[in-house]
């Protein structure tokens, strides 16, 4: 099935949508904070999806005179739409806020400076509904940047697009995180099994799929833009501290040392690719998490004295070792991967990326 189309429109308020909530299988959970008119175009282009049997829950954290006002007038003309307040300031506490009144089977997610393309819900309530084994169904996104020197992040969505496969999440999941959260659609028992988003100092949709892929959750992404994902200067993943790359590292790390105690024998000696001070700092994490780092080794050709060091030269077969690329150099990764896939290593099983 494919469903696609320009993104919509506001429609005129020129009469009242009713629809018994009963009759709802997704929530959308949109909280919103300091916004204006690009609010406006989020509710409509959820108005506007080809699939209607949705709830959208609009919860204002401490937001915007103006936000409130478009929130106010949408779920006033559409039953489907609800306002909710939550005063704790942080999205984590809104995002709990709309989950805690989630009553349908599945709840996707948006925010308030992006647009869903109207097929969105549709095409992943449809997905879901056919594979019951996939419990969280994302799509493609559309970069949507005016800003002067945002390549890089031009670069992060492209990656993230190219993520497809329940495979592919969970062996990317280490490096950053791999789908767009407001993309996402789940099965609401998943928050009934593993709990609400972190409240604490971490990117909370990174943590939460972190700890889900940890219990064995399938990810899958539909390859097609269904969302429009506008990048600004005030965007919170560009202001906040839970977003800062200190922070990503420090919950990837302690999501990483359980998988390495799951999944790395006991004899195989773990070397950390990336020796300069930064991935020694990340070592560091790990073993304050009680991971033994046996050693370094690094693209560089002259070897690090601070630390037990190895040449690549030296790491030619698989079996005494495990590697951990942390490494953030574009393109270092892929040819870590290539370089020693080509040797024997397996992926998943003799090395990992995350960087």
């Amino acid at each position: 099935m494919q469903i696609t189309g320009q993104e919509p429109d506001r429609p005129p308020l020129n009469r009242k949508f009713v629809m018994d909530k009963n009759r709802a299988r997704v929530t959308v959970v949109l909280p919103f904070y300091k916004v204006g008119k690009e609010l406006d175009a989020a509710i409509a282009s959820m108005v506007q999806q080809s699939f209607s049997a949705w709830r959208l829950l609009l919860v204002c954290n401490n937001g915007s005179d103006e936000g409130k006002k478009i929130a106010t007038r949408w779920s006033a003309d559409d039953s489907r739409i609800e306002m909710l307040e939550e005063s704790v300031q942080g999205i984590a506490y809104a995002l709990n806020s709309g989950l805690q009144l989630a009553d349908t089977d599945y709840v996707a997610r948006m925010d308030a400076d992006d647009r869903s393309l109207p097929g969105r819900l549709e095409l992943q309530v449809a997905f879901l509904d056919a594979h019951p084994d996939i419990d969280v169904v994302s799509s493609q996104t559309t970069y949507d940047s005016g800003m002067a020197g945002s390549y890089g992040y031009k670069l992060f969505v492209d990656w993230q697009n190219n993520i497809i496969t329940p495979e592919e999440h969970a062996l990317e999941r280490f490096v950053e995180a791999p789908l767009a959260h407001p993309t996402v659609m789940f099965r609401k028992s998943l928050i009934d099994r593993f709990g609400l988003y972190s409240t604490r100092d971490v990117p909370e949709d990174y943590e939460l799929w972190l700890r889900w892929m940890d219990q064995q959750v399938g990810f899958y992404k539909l390859p097609e833009p269904l969302l429009v994902w506008t990048d600004h200067e005030s965007r919170l993943s560009r202001n906040h501290e839970n977003y800062s790359r200190e922070a990503f590292y420090r919950i990837k790390c302690e999501y990483l040392a359980r998988w390495i105690k799951r999944n790395v024998p006991a004899e195989k000696k773990i070397i950390v690719c990336g020796s300069s001070r930064i991935g020694r700092k990340r070592a560091a994490l790990l073993e304050e998490l009680g991971v033994d780092i046996h050693g370094f080794t690094d693209v560089k050709k002259r070897p690090n004295r601070q630390v037990r060091f190895y040449r690549t030269s030296e790491l030619t077969e698989p079996a005494p070792w495990f590697l951990i690329n942390f490494i953030a150099r574009r393109g270092v990764g892929q040819a870590i991967r290539e370089h020693f896939m080509a040797l024997g290593f397996r992926e998943g099983v003799d090395f990992i990326l995350a960087a």
